[in-house]
Order: structure tokens, then C-alpha cells, then sequence
């Protein structure tokens, strides 16, 4: 499959969740459009960034498409940030996100999540790639 391909994937889940929402998608659809925004968000501004934002929603998605391919040491970067939540839950609702990490979150939990970032960017784990590598692992989880 061509690089062309697989963005053409990507490019067609951003439309079918703007016409039928993010639950229409297929569970490896889900996981790869997760991946993407894992990968951006916390490029971009840590793993604090990725939960405060709308992407943080995606956490479990994202978790389980990290699992999948073998991503193991960022998987477990993610299972760890994730434990910071109560009860290990991340609100879907990005309110509720944004109080826990405004409001609630210990300075203890603040380093975790500044400590795990900093792994995250350490590691060797070719995150930026992984929802195309996702894609052309299953593509029958990407209906055409």
C-alpha cells in the first residue's frame, strides 16, 4: 500500500466522524485516528497537553492502538499517565479533564506526567509512524 493510500485512509475517517461521529468508526479505525492525535498533542505540548485537550478523550483508543503493533515502552508511558486519573479513568467529557488537571492534580501527579513526558520524547518508538504501520498491519479494520 502506498504512502497515498494509507493518508487517503486517514483523510476519510476525519470525514466519516464529521458525518456519522467517532462511534462509526471500526475499532482499528478508532485506534489509529487516536494514535494520530496522541502523537500531535504530546509532541506538541506533553502528555499534560494531550489529556487537557479534546484529544485526551481518546486516551483508551490510543492505548490500545499503541498495544497492537508492539509499541510497548510508549504503551506503557501511556498506562502510566492514564493511572494519574482517579480510579485510573479518563474522563471523556474534557471539563471534567481539565478541572482534575487544573484543579486536583498533586504536584506529585504534575511530575509524573512532567517525568513521563520526558520518556516519552526519549524513546526510540516510532510513534509519528505508527497509525500508517496500524493501517497496513489490518487493513481489513479499514473498510475501503
Amino acid at each position: 500500500m502506498s504512502e497515498t493510500e494509507k493518508k487517503s485512509r486517514m483523510d476519510r475517517l476525519y470525514e466519516r466522524i464529521e458525518s456519522d461521529g467517532f462511534q462509526s468508526l471500526t475499532p482499528g479505525e478508532r485506534s489509529a485516528f487516536a494514535l494520530r492525535w496522541f502523537y500531535i498533542e504530546t509532541h506538541n505540548g506533553g502528555l499534560h497537553q494531550f489529556f487537557f485537550n479534546d484529544a485526551g478523550k481518546l486516551a483508551g483508543d490510543a492505548l490500545h492502538g499503541l498495544e497492537v503493533p508492539g509499541a510497548k515502552e510508549t504503551a506503557g508511558i501511556l498506562r502510566r499517565a492514564i493511572s494519574v486519573f482517579p480510579d485510573g479513568v479518563v474522563p471523556a467529557d474534557q471539563e471534567q479533564r481539565r478541572e482534575f488537571l487544573c484543579d486536583f492534580l498533586t504536584p506529585d501527579q504534575e511530575k509524573i506526567l512532567d517525568d513521563l513526558t520526558t520518556e516519552f520524547f526519549r524513546s526510540s518508538e516510532p510513534v509519528a509512524d505508527l497509525p500508517t504501520t496500524y493501517i497496513a498491519q489490518h487493513p481489513e479494520e479499514f473498510p475501503t
